[in-house]
């Protein structure tokens, strides 16, 4: 049995080898056929070429300046509201927190007021009780 299995996994090795040697063939063969693809361009072709890549380039970088640009305005106007989103929650805590001393003024003004109003009907009280006899 151990023979029999060292001849199975050599013919399976010799089959793996020659897939191998095959792909290397067609790959070997691939590439001289793209070489020779390659050297039938003439120089015209090739300057011409050169000039669509450059001009494709170019527009690629326009395009990509104009983008950045976009993205700076936008930046821009993020940052800008942003700023402005600041001050008003800057404002609006100063408003809360003159609210919150207004209301703590306004709250002992009427206390005083009640305190005064008081004594003055006390004060009312006594002197028309003189005033009555």
């Amino acid at each position: 049995m151990g023979r029999r299995s060292k001849a199975v996994m050599g013919v399976r090795r010799k089959t793996l080898l020659l897939g191998f040697a095959v792909a290397l063939l067609f790959g070997t063969a691939v590439y001289f056929r793209l070489w020779a693809i390659d050297s039938s361009f003439t120089v015209d072709d090739r300057e011409e070429l050169r000039r669509q890549f450059d001009r494709a380039n170019m527009e690629a970088m326009d395009e990509s300046a104009s983008w950045r640009m976009k993205f700076d305005e936008e930046l821009d106007k993020s940052r800008m509201f942003q700023d402005e989103l600041l001050k008003v929650k800057a404002a609006l805590a100063n408003a809360n927190e003159r609210l919150v001393i207004l209301r703590k003024e306004n709250s002992s003004l009427q206390k005083k007021l009640e305190l005064l109003t008081h004594s003055k009907e006390q004060c009312n009280c006594s002197n028309s009780s003189t005033l009555h006899r």
